[in-house]
Formats: structure tokens, sequence, C-alpha cells
């Protein structure tokens, strides 16, 4: 250890690597996400009715935890531009004769405008007014069952006769900040071990033994932040219904193939800036790729091939399989079974590095001339 930090006081940017960058990065990421579930999102509303029941769903709307009115608005065209310009997320909008087509029995629309683009809002805003209607329906409803049956439980019974109960295999509460921390920290890791890896092959390997020293010694580092990385998400009360032990080995597994490829880039490119600007292109895309966010069941050909040739991405299966599902021991051997491949990067590397270590030696300099004089003899 004494000779490990005299090392990072000589080299101030794996000092930052090493040491300062996982603890801000994670606790940035974790300070984006704390607040777990989208709170009071910003709406608006049209009033066309102007009823005490149009009110009334407005007051159920605003009541919802997702969202919060900011303003009612005289018309539709009036909130365009807020909605355009994102001061409100979406637009909720009570028709003409809301509160009379109730009485009647007739459908009454309540209609909801927002961007699609905001998966995360919209898909929020979306479920709060879907349970807000659902409840009014249910009150409208049992009101008038109540009336012929004179039986509050009967009543009910005729307006929900079908109840749905949804129960998630895993993160039974929605956390959204369970969803991106275990699929954001690990893209943090790889790319920050790919960084520090090309850091340490900027100055060009005198031999072997030194390209492995620096490829094993990175591995070590950044294992150790793996484990941290998987004790922090157990302590913030994730599942792992898992092997711990086969996350931990995965984690490092993760780091090893990540800094294989660096070894092989670099040992091609022999340039840090190029070797940066491709290991940027090669895992920035890691998260759209990873599986995660995007089925691989739904990619096409070239972004499966590409899902296929990250690691993280069988990473990320192996720790949903065995953090979330609780998958076999067998099972999880499989998955990193595939990862091994991309050690293969590590052989070719180091043996290009051999190749031009042997090239510029003395002896094979001097090759060619002492075969010249043989011959000629």
């Amino acid at each position: 250890m004494r000779q490990f930090w005299l090392y990072l006081s000589r080299h101030i940017v794996l000092l930052l690597i090493y040491v300062v960058l996982p603890l801000l990065l994670a606790w940035f990421i974790y300070a984006v996400f704390m607040a777990s579930l989208p709170r009071d999102l910003a709406i608006g509303a049209v009033d066309f009715d102007k009823s005490s029941s149009s009110k009334e769903a407005l007051f159920m709307i605003d009541s919802s935890a997702a969202v919060h009115i900011r303003h009612i608005y005289p018309s539709i065209e009036a909130a365009k531009q807020d909605l355009a310009t994102s001061a409100i997320y979406a637009l909720v909008v009570i028709p003409h004769s809301y509160e009379s087509n109730l009485k009647r029995s007739i459908n009454a629309q309540i209609t909801l405008y927002y961007n699609a683009q905001f998966v995360l809002i919209g898909k929020s805003i979306a479920t709060a007014l879907t349970q807000v209607v659902g409840t009014l329906n249910a009150k409208q409803w049992s009101a008038k069952n109540l009336i012929k049956d004179e039986n509050l439980q009967l009543a009910i019974s005729k307006s929900m006769p079908i109840f749905s109960q949804i129960i998630p295999l895993y993160n039974a509460s929605n956390n959204y900040a369970q969803f991106m921390l275990t699929l954001l920290l690990p893209c943090m890791l790889q790319i920050l071990s790919a960084l520090a890896m090309i850091h340490l092959l900027k100055n060009r390997p005198t031999s072997v033994s030194s390209v492995f020293m620096r490829y094993g010694f990175n591995t070590l580092v950044f294992g150790f932040w793996g484990v941290c990385m998987l004790t922090l998400l157990q302590n913030l009360g994730y599942e792992l219904r898992g092997s711990n032990f086969l996350l931990i080995v995965g984690t490092t597994l993760l780091v090893a193939c990540v800094n294989a490829v660096v070894v092989f880039v670099q040992s091609i490119l022999l340039d840090m800036k190029k070797a940066l600007g491709f290991m940027a292109i090669y895992t920035a895309p890691s998260l759209a790729f990873a599986g995660v966010t995007y089925p691989q069941a739904s990619m096409n050909f070239f972004a499966l091939f590409w899902s296929k040739f990250l690691p993280i991405s069988y990473y990320m299966e192996l720790y949903i399989q065995q953090a979330n599902y609780g998958g076999s021991v067998g099972f999880g051997l499989g998955i990193m079974g595939e990862m091994l491949w991309f050690l293969l990067f590590l052989a070719l590397g180091v043996l290009i590095y051999h190749l031009r270590l042997f090239s510029s030696s003395p002896l094979a300099k001097n090759l060619p001339q002492a075969l010249r004089k043989r011959s000629a003899l």
C-alpha cells in the first residue's frame, strides 16, 4: 500500500482516476436519483366545464403525489407554449358537458397531452392520471349502484367486478433509483477502468511482464471498487437473491475484459489520444446497448451485434439473474463463461507488444545482416 500511494503521488491523473473520480461520480449519480420516484411534476389544466365534478377531478389529480397542477389555462392554445418549452410536462383537458355526461351515464372523457420523449415523466404522469380516473369511475358507479342495492359492499363489487393486483418480482416499490443505479454504476466502473488502463500504457512497456503487471494492477484496483459498488447497492436495500460471490467474480471479470480490450487497442495504436477516442466510442453507448433500458430481443442486427460485443451486456444479464431473480449458480457460471472470450484481446495485445519489442531489439535489427553474411559464406 505504501508503494501504491507513493506511485499515485507521482501520477496525479491516476490518483484522480483511482481515488477521486470513483467516489465523486458515485456520489453524484446517487444524488441525482436519491429521490427514487418522481414527485410534484408540473402540469397544466384546462377546465371547459367549470362544474363541481370537474373541480373535484382536478382536485384529485392535484392531490396525487406524482403531479402538481401549476396553472389552469383558459384554452389549449394558451398552454401550448408552456408545454413546448417544458414549463409544464403535461396538460389535462376536461371537456364541456363533463358533469352532465356523468349524470346521464354517458362516456365522459378526460384528455391528457404529454411529451412521450420524456419516458419516465410521461409514464409517471399517465399512471397517476389513470389511477385518478379509476377512482372517479369507481366512486361514480358505486354511488349509482348504492341507490339501487342499498348495500355498500355490493355496490362496490358491481362497480369494480374485476380487481387487478400486480406484484413485481423485484423492485416492488418501482424505485427508479434502483433501476438506474444498478446500470449506471457498472457503466461508470468500466469507463474509469478503461481510462486508467490507457494511462498505464501511455509509456510503452519494455517487456511482456510489464504489460501483465499493469493489467493485473488495474484489474485489482477496479475489482476493489466493484466490490464497493456491490456493497453500496446492498446497503441501499436493493435485492440480492442469488450468490454474492458470483457477483464479485463477475464484476472483477467485467473489469478484466474491458482492460483486455484496452491492451489490444493500445498495442495497435500506440497513441494515447487515439486510444482514448476509440474507447470512448466503444464504452460510451453502453447505457443504451447493455440490454436494460432497451431489451435485446427487440434490437436489430447491428444493435444486437454491438450489445454482444460489450462486456457490460453480459455483466448486466448476470447481475439481473443473480440479484433480482436469484438464478442458479450454473446459469451464472454460464454467463461468465461467455465473457471469457474477451480475454483473447489480452492475448492478442500481449502478442503484438511482444512482436513490437522483438522488432525493436538490437538482435532483431542485426538478424537480417547476420543472415546475409551467413548466406554469402
